[in-house]
């Protein structure tokens, strides 16, 4: 058996293989590729249209809150029991005031000391109960708030009127429509799509078209306000996950094309060009002359 300070080492160091880590590599490199993209189509916008001297490029939004959920996801994958079991074994005479300390104390200083010490911090056997008591109740309250801020009908009918008014907004719209539509359409995914069948497609037609088109869109059981994207039938998800992107993306259109490029989600082909759902038909050869 291994005892004393190799034994504190090794467990600090038994966290740092996760299940997740080539998954997490990644996302992270698709995360900062969709952030280089965007930033390319607003430097391009305003290479364009922009005041060299006076005016400056909006700035595309970070992928902050992107990586900060990659990271939560990647350390959801860290295998923590074992050393979970070992710190509360190792203070269980103490109070509980001074377990953590404690624990500090025993783990090596850098990063495996203080990746170890995140992941014990919040057990049971270490945190305060009034501590936790209050920081559930932040969570309850951030949650009234964001439940409040989803998107609802009259939501919806504003944005798509606001992307209406962009430049390419409703071409951009129309087109994402379509692929997706072509897309659930294929074979490949015969085996997940909802009972009913995918509805055909229906472009937005303008600014008249923005309720008529709105009351087309399936209505989940539970209303509007459903968290789950996957419950949500088809077009619904479509534009609501189109919608959001472009209230994350403060209704830039080329901003809102390039994170859908980089997702995979839409193609890159110029919006002059027509999408075909298979392999583009070719120009036949000419015939050789009868000389």
């Amino acid at each position: 058996m291994i005892h004393s300070d190799e034994k504190v080492r090794q467990m600090a160091r038994s966290l740092l293989p996760s299940k997740h880590r080539e998954a997490a590599r990644s996302a992270k490199a698709r995360i900062h590729r969709a952030a280089r993209q965007e930033a390319r189509q607003e430097l391009a916008v305003w290479m364009k249209a922009g005041d060299m001297e006076h005016d400056l490029p909006s700035l595309a939004p970070w992928e902050r809150k992107e990586i900060s959920m990659e990271v939560r996801w990647r350390r959801d994958g860290d295998k923590v029991m074992p050393f979970i079991r070992w710190a509360t074994a190792r203070t269980r005479e103490l109070r509980r005031e001074d377990r953590l300390s404690h624990v500090r104390s025993l783990l090596p200083r850098g990063v495996i000391g203080e990746h170890a010490l995140g992941h014990v911090k919040h057990t049971t056997a270490f945190e305060d109960p009034v501590e936790k008591a209050w920081r559930n109740r932040y969570w309850l309250r951030r949650q009234a708030q964001r439940k409040g801020a989803l998107m609802d009908r009259g939501e919806q009918a504003r944005l798509l009127r606001a992307l209406i008014q962009e430049p390419d907004g409703q071409r951009t719209f129309n087109r994402f429509l379509r692929e997706r539509h072509t897309w659930a359409s294929s074979p490949r995914t015969a085996t997940s799509r909802p009972r009913g069948g995918i509805p055909p497609h229906r472009p937005l037609l303008g600014l008249h078209d923005v309720l008529p088109f709105l009351d087309t869109l399936t209505r989940h059981p539970w209303g509007n306000a459903v968290r789950t994207w996957g419950q949500q039938e088809p077009p619904a998800h479509w534009v609501r996950l189109f919608l959001q992107h472009f209230k994350a993306h403060r209704g830039h259109i080329p901003s809102v094309r390039a994170t859908l490029e980089a997702e995979g989600l839409m193609s890159s082909r110029p919006l002059g060009q027509p999408c075909f759902s298979g392999q583009e038909p070719r120009t036949p050869p000419a015939r050789p002359s009868a000389r």
